[in-house]
C-alpha cells in the first residue's frame, strides 16, 4: 500500500525526536527541581464527570436518550457519552441513585449501534464507549438485559456501521482521526469477544502509521492541535485494549514520543496548545490529561518515577487550568468564554452542548480509571520554561519561561490555517493570570478562500476582513495595507499521498518560510528571533503567477504569461521578529526588509485587545503611545521600548470575536518603514 517515498518516511519517524535536545536538557534539569505539588486528586475527575452525568439526567427521554437542551433532539454520541461516565461513575461508588437511568441509556445507545441508528452518522466515536460501559455495568444487570447488550454489540458490521470506511471515502488515506475511534472500539469488542474478527483493524490501522509527524503527533487534516491528542487517545486505547499486530512496537515508539513532545506545548498556565478547529474548548485539557495520566502510570510500571512524576503532573496542571470554567458560579462553562452557552459562540456547528459536555465527562472518567496517585509530582517543561521549541511539522513555536524569566508562554503560528486562526504571535500568557487577559489564540477572519469542510466557528458579532494577531502590518507602495496574520493555509488538506518528508505530495504553496534563529536560552533572559523570507508566491485565482502549474490550459497559461507580478509579498523580501523575555515581559523588535525594486510606505505593529469574555470587561486606558488592559486581577502594559514621536497608537473601535471573547485592535504605527519597531509587554498581578 505504501510507496516508495511513504516507506521512506516511515522508516524516519523511528528515528529520534527532532526536539530531543530539549527532552534531554529538561530531564537533567529537572532532578534537582523542587516543586510544590498542586493538590488536586484524581476524585477531582470524577467530580467533573459526576456533575455532567447529574447536569443532563433531566434531558433524558422515555426511551433513553440524552436530548440536547436547545433543540430538544438526541445527537452523534451524547448517550454513548453519559452512559460510559456513568458505568465508571457508578462502579467506583458514586451516582448509584442514577444506576435504573444510566442502565436505561445503555439500552437505548447499544441498541442504536447495534441496528445501525447512531445520531448523525457517528457511530464511528459510540462502540469504544460503550463496550467499556458493557464491562463496567454487565453484572449489575440481569442476564436478560445483558443479553441484549451483548447482542446489539455483537452485531455491528464496521465497513456499514462506521461512516468513515472505504465506502464513503474510496482512498482510504484520506480519512482522518474518526478511524482511530472506531478502531479502539473494534479491538475492545474483538477482546471482549463480542467480535471473532480484528480485519477492521487490520485494514484501517495501516493506513494511518504516516498520520505521524517525527515529533510523534497525529496530523488531521489542516493541523488542528486537539485532533492530534484525540487521535493519539484512541490509539493508546487500541493498545489498552490488547493490539498486538504489525504495528504495535511503532506505535508505542510514536505514542511515547508524542507525549514527550506534548509537555513542551502546554502552557505556563497549564492549558494546552492553541491551533485549528476545536479549540478552546475545556476537553482539550481533559485528553491532554488522559494521555499524561495513562504516561505517568506505564513510566511508573516501568520503574521511571522522574517521567511518572511529571506527566502526571503536567495532567493535574492542566485539570487545574480549566477549574475556573468547570466552577463558574453562573453555569458549566464548555468553551473558556462567559458568554451564553445557548449563543454557542466559538462552536463549530457539529458541535452541541450535550455531545462535548458528556464527551469531556467520559474522558475525565478514563482519566480517573488510569490515574495513579502513589506517584509524587516531578516538575514538567511548563514548570521550568527557559525554551524555544519549534514544532515544524505544525507550523508552531512555543517559547516558555521559568519563574525567574517571568512565567511566560508564548505561541507562534507560521503557517495559520485561515478562517480559525492567524499567522503570527497567537498566544501570551503568564502563569497565574487568566489565560484571556492578552491572548490565547488569534483572531480569524473572513478573507481567502475557506473549505466548506471546516466552516467557521460560530460568532455573535461580525468577524472582520483580515485576521489579526500580534504582528507585523505594512503598507506598500499603492498605499494598501498588508499584514503578515492573513498569510496562512487557506485548502483543504488531504493525504491521498505523501513525500519523503511526510507532507502531502500536493501541499499547498506558502508565502512565506520561516525559522528560527540566534536562541539564547540560559541565564535570566531568554531570546530568540524568527524569520519570515518571502517564497515569492503570488496567487491570482488560486493561480501562481511566478510558478503557474504547467498542467493548466495553454490559455491560462498564456494570460498568466502577460501578467507581471509584483516584487517580494506585496513589496517584503523578509520579515524578522527579535523577542526577549524576562522577569519584567516581553520585548519584541519587528523589522521589515523591502523587496527589490519595491518602495514601503509604512510600517506597524497590531495588537489583539480584550474588551469582553462575554460577561467580565476589561478596562483599556491609553496615556500617549502607551496602551493597559486592566482585567480581573492584572493589568497588561503593551508601550514602545523608547520614547518615540515617530511611532503613533491608534485603537480602532469595531469588537473582534474570537473563541475567548471579543477584542479592539491596537495598532502602532510609524510612516519610516526601515527602522524597527520595538515594543514591551508586560502582565503584572494587582
Amino acid at each position: 500500500m505504501f510507496s516508495t517515498q511513504e516507506l521512506a518516511y516511515i522508516e524516519r519517524l523511528f528515528g529520534s525526536n527532532p526536539i530531543q535536545s530539549h527532552i534531554d536538557a529538561f530531564k537533567e534539569n529537572s532532578k534537582n527541581n523542587e516543586i510544590t505539588e498542586t493538590g488536586l486528586s484524581r476524585d477531582r475527575y470524577l467530580d467533573f464527570a459526576e456533575a455532567r452525568v447529574r447536569q443532563f439526567v433531566p434531558y433524558l427521554s422515555e426511551y433513553g436518550g440524552v436530548l440536547e437542551p436547545k433543540d430538544g433532539k438526541e445527537h452523534e454520541f451524547a448517550t454513548a457519552a453519559f452512559v460510559k461516565a456513568g458505568a465508571i461513575l457508578v462502579a467506583n461508588g458514586r451516582c448509584r441513585d442514577l444506576q435504573d437511568q444510566i442502565m436505561l441509556a445503555m439500552d437505548w445507545a447499544s441498541q442504536c449501534l447495534g441496528e445501525n441508528k447512531v445520531p448523525d452518522d457517528h457511530a464511528d466515536f459510540t462502540s469504544h464507549m460503550l463496550v467499556r460501559a458493557y464491562q463496567l455495568l454487565v453484572e449489575m444487570a440481569g442476564r436478560e438485559r445483558s443479553d441484549r447488550w451483548q447482542k446489539h454489540l455483537s452485531q455491528i458490521e464496521p465497513e456499514l456501521t462506521y461512516s468513515q470506511t472505504i465506502r464513503n471515502f474510496p482512498d482510504i488515506r484520506t480519512i482522518r482521526n474518526w478511524a482511530t475511534y472506531a478502531m479502539h472500539g473494534e479491538m475492545m469488542r474483538f477482546s471482549e469477544g463480542l467480535t471473532k474478527s480484528d480485519a477492521f483493524i487490520e485494514t484501517y490501522l495501516q493506513p494511518q502509521m504516516t498520520r505521524f509527524t517525527p515529533e510523534g503527533l497525529y496530523r488531521d487534516p489542516n493541523l488542528p492541535a486537539v485532533y492530534d491528542m484525540a487521535a493519539r487517545q484512541q490509539l493508546s486505547g487500541l493498545l489498552d485494549a490488547g493490539y498486538n499486530g504489525e504495528w504495535k512496537l511503532f506505535l508505542e515508539s510514536q505514542l511515547r514520543k508524542g507525549a514527550q513532545t506534548m509537555l513542551f506545548m502546554q502552557s505556563s498556565t497549564g492549558g494546552t496548545s492553541c491551533g485549528g478547529r476545536s479549540n478552546q474548548i475545556i476537553w482539550n485539557e481533559l485528553t491532554f490529561a488522559n494521555l499524561c495520566e495513562r504516561e505517568a502510570t506505564r513510566y511508573a510500571q516501568a520503574g521511571d518515577l522522574a517521567w511518572a512524576g511529571t506527566f502526571k503532573r503536567a495532567a493535574r496542571k492542566a485539570l487545574g487550568s480549566i477549574q475556573r470554567w468547570i466552577e463558574d458560579p453562573a453555569e458549566f462553562r464548555l468553551l473558556k468564554n462567559r458568554f451564553s452557552s445557548e449563543l454557542r459562540n466559538g462552536w463549530e456547528f457539529y458541535a452541541y452542548y450535550s455531545t462535548y459536555s458528556l464527551y469531556a465527562a467520559q474522558i475525565a472518567a478514563s482519566c480517573y480509571e488510569c490515574a495513579d496517585e502513589s506517584i509524587p509530582e516531578k516538575p514538567t517543561p511548563a514548570d521550568m520554561g527557559g525554551y524555544v521549541v519549534p514544532i515544524e511539522s505544525f507550523n508552531r513555536i512555543y517559547a516558555t519561561t521559568g519563574p525567574r524569566q517571568g512565567a511566560y508562554h508564548l505561541v507562534m503560528d507560521t503557517a495559520a490555517q485561515m478562517g480559525h486562526d492567524a499567522t503570527g504571535w497567537v498566544r501570551l500568557h503568564k502563569a497565574e493570570v487568566k489565560e484571556e487577559t492578552a491572548l490565547s489564540m488569534g483572531i480569524a477572519g473572513l478573507s481567502g478562500n475557506l473549505h466548506m469542510n471546516y466552516l467557521v466557528a460560530k460568532q455573535n458579532i461580525p468577524r472582520p476582513h483580515t485576521p489579526a494577531a500580534i504582528g507585523l502590518t505594512w503598507r506598500d507602495g499603492y498605499g494598501t495595507w498588508h499584514r503578515l496574520a492573513n498569510y496562512g493555509r487557506r485548502n483543504h488538506e488531504t493525504f491521498a499521498s505523501l513525500n519523503e518528508d511526510g507532507t502531502p505530495t500536493k501541499d499547498e504553496k506558502m508565502h512565506w518560510h520561516a525559522s528560527v534563529e540566534n536562541k539564547d536560552e540560559a541565564g535570566d533572559v531568554l531570546s530568540f528571533q524568527i524569520r519570515y523570507a518571502s517564497t515569492g508566491l503570488q496567487q491570482l485565482n488560486d493561480m501562481d503567477l511566478r510558478d503557474p502549474d504547467p498542467t493548466m490550459h495553454p490559455v491560462l497559461l498564456r494570460a498568466i504569461a502577460d501578467m507581471l507580478p509584483r516584487p517580494g509579498i506585496e513589496g517584503v523580501a523578509a520579515i524578522t521578529e527579535l523577542y526577549r523575555v524576562a522577569n519584567e515581559g516581553v520585548t519584541t523588535s519587528w523589522l521589515v526588509e523591502a523587496a527589490e525594486a519595491a518602495e514601503l510606505t509604512g510600517v506597524g505593529v497590531t495588537v489583539p485587545v480584550l474588551v469582553s469574555n462575554g460577561t467580565d470587561e476589561s478596562i483599556i486606558r491609553v496615556e500617549g503611545n502607551k496602551l493597559f488592559v486592566h482585567y480581573s486581577n492584572a493589568v497588561y502594559a503593551i508601550q514602545p521600548h523608547s520614547e518615540s514621536e515617530d511611532i503613533e497608537l491608534e485603537v480602532l473601535p469595531s469588537l473582534m470575536p474570537n473563541r475567548n471573547g471579543n477584542y479592539r485592535l491596537a495598532q502602532w504605527i510609524s510612516k519610516d518603514a526601515s527602522k524597527p519597531i520595538t515594543l514591551h509587554f508586560a502582565i503584572e498581578q494587582n
